[in-house]
């Protein structure tokens, strides 16, 4: 493989559809096109015309009509990836699109492996890591606010304010560097340490700032796992096709129905929720069971909401407790009672001893009653938890979350060795932070890392 190859893909999802894409990028990419493109205006001067869609024919050797298209050729450098581009314009469908690029490979193109059109932009310069990976972050968007936090960043927003980091702690490095150089050459400065600990502090600071609205933008992004768990036959699989509005999960009177986790989407005033119905949580020998149950405790344990059923025509039991048991540290937790059509058992005094500080629900939810209150519920306490809206947050995933906090970790070090250390390592700390800030944009980092990010990417981006 080589990165001069001219590289083809097709652009668009396979299937039945109005339009269909296939790019190809690359020095070649005109002469690859040409060979397969029949034109009217193939014969006029100035063919083919920059940037201007050109009617005509795809066709194989044997001069048969594959497809009418139409072909746009985009000369380098203004283009996605700063190469020759050209993009064929056909009639989706999975025969047809298959067609066409086989047609360019023989012609001379090879097929793209997953993100390669993004990691030339990238390596052409066109974009950095952080913003190649926002493109991707647009694509898998889960809300409007997520495709609006990654357009920020594909502008460059984390980019510059990762820059502007890079750039003080260099400015900082150099004034160390040159006192440890020439000190001959440098009058004594009693208030050096006092001003480096300051902008170390200021740096640190900034990075902080930067980690509060990750977990907002993470969530915004990827979904806020919602899992509804509770013991059998209290509800947890009516409850998940109310909110979803559809017949999700099988519901039946039989206790241990659901034997599986069950997911759904969810946009609730514009947080996107991952609702993840569980199993029942009891007492078992089944093996089947007991398997489902041991998924529900890990979804109970990796989610960030928890929604616990009870049953309120039944009293507290094991059954209960044990979903109780399965609530983490730091996770949002909301109690719903449900099944409040029938004739009360369930302690309401004994629920506020066992969830102080939690919001209880009371539904019905096989009679379609108190969904709406749940949703409200959920809302508030997610407004309270994560901030409601607010700025919108520029980490977006965990790999750029990580790298701040080692930077943080390097420049609160470099900060307590200030008085106490030689300046010398002070520095070392310093550019260390320097090197792992490099890591979100792509100026410090390895081809193997690089082949892991690019690899998320489908064949036509």
């Amino acid at each position: 493989m080589s990165r001069e190859d001219t590289i083809a893909a097709i652009g668009t999802p396979l299937g039945e559809g109005g339009i269909g894409i296939i790019r190809i990028s690359g020095s070649d990419a005109f002469n690859i096109v040409a060979k397969i493109f029949s034109s009217g205006r193939r014969e006029k001067p100035g063919f083919p015309k920059s940037r201007y869609l050109h009617h005509g024919y795809i066709i194989n050797d044997r001069k048969e009509v594959i497809d009418e298209v139409l072909v746009s050729f985009m000369p380098a450098p203004r283009t996605y990836t700063r190469e020759n581009t050209v993009e064929i314009n056909c009639h989706s469908g999975m025969f047809a699109l298959k067609m066409i690029l086989s047609l360019v490979l023989q012609a001379g193109a090879r097929l793209a492996e997953p993100g390669e059109f993004t990691r030339r932009a990238y390596t052409n310069g066109r974009i950095d890591l952080s913003q190649a990976e926002s493109i991707l972050k647009i694509i898998r968007a889960r809300s409007e606010q997520a495709v609006k936090n990654a357009a920020q960043n594909l502008s460059g927003r984390l980019s510059r304010e990762t820059s502007d980091l890079r750039a003080k702690i260099l400015h900082l490095l150099a004034k160390i560097e040159a006192t440890l150089d020439f000190p001959e050459d440098l009058a004594p400065d009693p208030g050096l340490c006092g001003e480096i600990s300051e902008k170390l502090s200021a740096l640190s600071f900034s990075l902080r700032e930067m980690i509060q609205g990750a977990e907002r933008g993470r969530l915004y992004q990827e979904g806020i796992a919602t899992a509804i768990i509770g013991k059998p036959n209290v509800g947890k699989s009516s409850l998940l096709n109310g909110m979803l509005r559809q017949q999700k999960a099988i519901v039946h009177e039989i206790p241990g129905t659901t034997r599986d986790l069950l997911e759904g989407y969810l946009l609730l005033e514009g947080y996107p929720l991952r609702l993840i119905d569980t199993a029942g949580i009891h007492q078992t020998r089944d093996p089947v069971e007991k398997e489902g149950i041991a998924r529900s405790r890990a979804a109970a344990a990796g989610a960030r909401l928890l929604l616990i059923m009870l049953d309120g025509s039944t009293v507290w039991d094991e059954a209960d407790e044990a979903s109780a048991r399965l609530i983490q540290p730091g996770q949002m937790v909301l109690v719903i009672v449900n099944k409040t059509d029938l004739k009360q058992k369930l302690n309401r005094q004994e629920l506020g001893r066992r969830f102080p500080g939690i919001a209880v629900v009371e539904t019905a939810v096989i009679k379609n009653r108190g969904i709406a209150k749940v949703e409200e519920a959920v809302v508030a306490l997610l407004d309270r938890e994560l901030g409601g809206g607010g700025e919108s947050a520029v980490i977006l995933s965990m790999r750029h979350e990580a790298i701040v906090r080692e930077a943080l970790q390097c420049i609160e070090e470099a900060l307590a060795g200030v008085d106490v250390q030689p300046l010398e390592l002070v520095s070392l700390d310093l550019h260390s932070a320097w090197v792992k800030l490099g890591e979100i944009t792509g100026e410090t980092v390895s081809d193997a890392l690089l082949d892991r990010i690019f690899s998320e990417f489908c064949l036509g981006k």
